[in-house]
This record gives structure tokens, sequence and C-alpha cells, in this order.
């Protein structure tokens, strides 16, 4: 069956709209654990040095994705630096930005429906059923259309915008000056960055749509709209932080609910106007829609991305999407009974970052060897023939360094954080490079 989206086009409102689609899921939970670490005043640092690395990481990709047109993902950026074996390395950090990315929104959608019904011991057997659906979905190769893609991120901004209108009356800045739960430095710093970098996570796949968008005036819309996502985000980001800071009565008590869960917004606001309110009811029931959008884009994200790595003759492609789907639930739902959000949350931000390096590296280094003949993602067709000497030098080698340097730290932070699961990381990279290698001198 076809993909909607290889049908229709992309502009720069369909753009703006599957960016902030893919990442809204990060305003509904994972920020109230960086409160618990450092506070919910002192969690604007780690957030802005999150939207400083992301504002330069979209410059970037924009660059990029103009040079590189028919490129297949971030992955080939990194080839055409450093080469193939570079390149599957960078494939694999992906595979667990959205591998672990998936159980952690399903999670919290368990939790969401488990509020509703006054049950949270339904959390996990629910985020379980959602797994098995969409995988089921991905055997069919389906993905969101464009206007559904739109209703939902409309659907998902409409929920933080009741939020947002309902949570403002109790604003009091002085519950946000006079939070003293948590501790500032530079220990707590490195713990929170990965739940400031959540609430921004992934918008870096609009960068895997260049394909379709519309051709004239390719730059612009692409421009337009990951600008206008970033923004609309940093906007819906800093806006719940800023309410749901200064809106709560802080005690120990409203403290321990909201720092611990997996359903941050709707139990804040039931501390507001009570559990029962029917605001409160409504703006679950719709947040719900926004969290299964995310979970269905990185299903499939994680899905497709997992299909590269079973490249055996004996698989049909049928056969390739079955077992991808299938592995994806059986990962899915062990992470989901075996293992804590934070710590997915952790794991995933832990594939972006290194990621966002390599990239941002390859752009230097590109720019540094100033050619692109035989690089991969070039198009022949003239509205596309875009050359990096067409994106000012100056700016460009700013934004790559700055994004490089950022997300270095946040890499080694995490290394320091989870180490096994980092050296984990490095010898499978390493294994599957000496598997590709071997395959490859057997061809």
């Amino acid at each position: 069956m076809s993909n909607p989206l290889a049908e229709k086009k992309l502009g720069a409102f369909a753009i703006w709209a599957i960016g902030v689609g893919l990442v809204i899921s990060g305003e509904s939970f994972g920020w109230n654990i960086g409160w618990s670490i450092t506070g919910p005043k002192f969690f604007f640092i780690p957030v802005l040095l999150t939207a400083i690395m992301y504002y330069a990481l979209i410059q970037g990709l924009i660059e990029l994705a103009c040079v590189y047109p028919e490129a297949v993902g971030p992955q080939t950026y990194v080839k055409n630096a450093f080469g193939a074996s570079a390149g599957s390395f960078i494939s694999l950090a992906i595979l667990f930005e959205f591998l672990f990315a998936t159980p952690a929104v399903a999670s919290s959608l368990g939790e969401y429906l488990g509020f509703l019904q006054n049950d949270l011991s339904i959390a996990n057997w629910v985020a379980t059923i959602f797994i098995a659906l969409f995988c089921v979905v991905n055997l069919f190769d389906l993905s969101i259309s464009i206007l559904f893609t739109i209703g939902l991120t409309i659907l998902a901004i409409l929920e933080l915008t009741i939020y947002e209108s309902s949570v403002i009356s109790s604003f009091k800045i002085d519950n946000l000056v006079n939070n003293s739960f948590g501790e500032f430095n530079f220990l707590s710093l490195i713990k929170a960055m990965p739940f400031a970098i959540w609430l921004l996570l992934a918008i870096e796949g609009i960068s895997l749509m260049t394909n379709n968008i519309k051709k004239e005036g390719f730059r612009k819309h692409l421009t337009r709209g990951y600008q206008a996502a970033f923004w609309t985000l940093i906007l819906l980001a800093v806006s719940v932080l800023l309410l749901a800071g200064a809106g709560i009565n802080w005690n120990a008590e409203n403290w321990a609910i909201i720092s611990q869960d997996n359903h941050p917004m709707p139990a804040s606001l039931a501390l507001i106007l009570s559990k029962e309110h029917a605001i409160v009811q409504i703006f679950t029931f719709i947040g719900l829609f926004g969290l299964i959008a995310s979970l269905q884009g990185v299903g499939l994200a994680a899905t497709t991305q997992l299909e590269t790595f079973l490249n055996f003759p004996s698989l049909s492609k049928k056969s390739k999407r079955a077992l991808a789907s299938f592995l994806v639930f059986a990962l899915s739902t062990f992470a989901i009974w075996g293992s804590h959000t934070s710590y997915l949350i952790e794991l995933s931000v832990f594939g972006a970052v290194f990621m966002y390096f390599g990239v941002s590296i390859s752009l230097f280094k590109i720019r540094k060897n100033n050619k692109l003949k035989g690089f991969e993602g070039l198009s022949n067709d003239p509205k596309l023939n875009f050359k990096h000497s067409d994106f000012k030098k100056g700016k460009s080698i700013l934004f790559s360094v700055l994004a490089a340097l950022i997300s270095l730290f946040c890499l080694l932070s995490l290394a320091y954080l989870q180490f096994w699961a980092f050296v984990s990381f490095l010898v499978l990279g390493m294994v599957y490079i000496i598997f590709l290698n071997f395959r490859k001198s057997k061809t």
C-alpha cells in the first residue's frame, strides 16, 4: 500500500505540522523528571542549552537537506563525510533514538488512560496494547496522512492551550521562585540534560522527508517549516514549564505527585482544579491524541530503521517488515514492563545526541573538503541544485561547531550517567561494522 506522505508534496505548513507532531509528546511528560533533579526554576538552564543546540542543529540540517535532497536520512550526511562505516554507526544511533522512545511514549499514553480511569495499574497493559496495535498497522506500511497529521497536531496544541488557560488563573511567580525542591549544581545539570532534550527530541525527523517536499521553493518551504516548528515547540515548552511551576502551591505531597509520574500535566491540573473537574477530563482525553500521533510516528520510524539491519537475501520485503515489527513489539514490551521511563528517555536521548554530534561534525568536514562529487543524496533536478556555497560559510561553521560542542557535552554526560549502556552501544556498533565489512568481503 502506498505511503500517503509520498502522494502529496509538503509545503511549509505541513512540514511545521509534522515537526510539531513528532515532538509534542515531550511537552506531555518527561520534563517533570528533570524537575525532580534541579527543581522547576533551575530546569530552565538545561532547557536553554537544549534550545541553543537544536537551533544550531536545524540550521545545519536545513543546509544538508538542501544540498542532499535525495538523502535517506542523517546517516547519508555522515557517510559522505567519514565513510560507510561511520554512516552505519550513525544508523545504529538513530535506531536507539526511536526504539527506546517508542516504549517511553507508550508508557505515558498508558498512564494518561489510567488517570482517566482512576486506575494506574492498567497503564502497562494499555501501553502494551497500543504498541501491539501500531506494530500490526506497520505491517501494512501505512503512515498518517497529511490531513490527519495536521489535525492531530492542532488537537495537541489545543490541549496545551486548555492547560495554560486553566493554570494561568493560579499563576503566582512566588510559587516558582520559592520552590525549594531539587538542587542545582554541575552534576544535577548533567542529570537533567536528557529530560530537557526530550522536549525537542525528534524534530530532526523532518529531514527524513526531504523527498516529499515541494521542489518549487524547496529551500523556502523547508526553512520556514523547520523554523516555525522549532519556535512553536519552544513557546509551548517554556509556557508549560513556567505556568506549571508557578501555578501550583508547592508542598511535599504535591511535589511527590508531579515529580514521579508519567502524566504530570493532568496531575498538575488536577491539583489546581480537582481531579473530577470537567476541564481536567477533557484535557486528558484530548492529550491522548498527541501521544497517539507521536507513538505512531516513533514506532514507524523504529520499525523502518530496524529493517535496514535485517538486510538478508533470504528475507523478502514483507518478511523484513514483519520481523522488524515483531522485534519492536518484543523489545518495547520488555522495556515497558522491565524498565523506568527515565531510563528509556536517557537511552533515546543518547542515540539522538550521538547522531547530532555526527551530523554537526560532518557538515564541518564536508565544507572543509569543499567537494560534492561522488556524494550520495545529490539531485539532478535543476530546482534542487543547491551547493554549500549557497549558504553563508561563517554562519554555517558557527552553527555546526556550536551544535557539535553541546551535543558532545550531552554525549559525555550520558556516558557518565549510563556507562555500561554507552560501552554496550560502542561494542554493538563495532560488531555491526565488522559484520558488514565481512559480508562485503564475501560478495
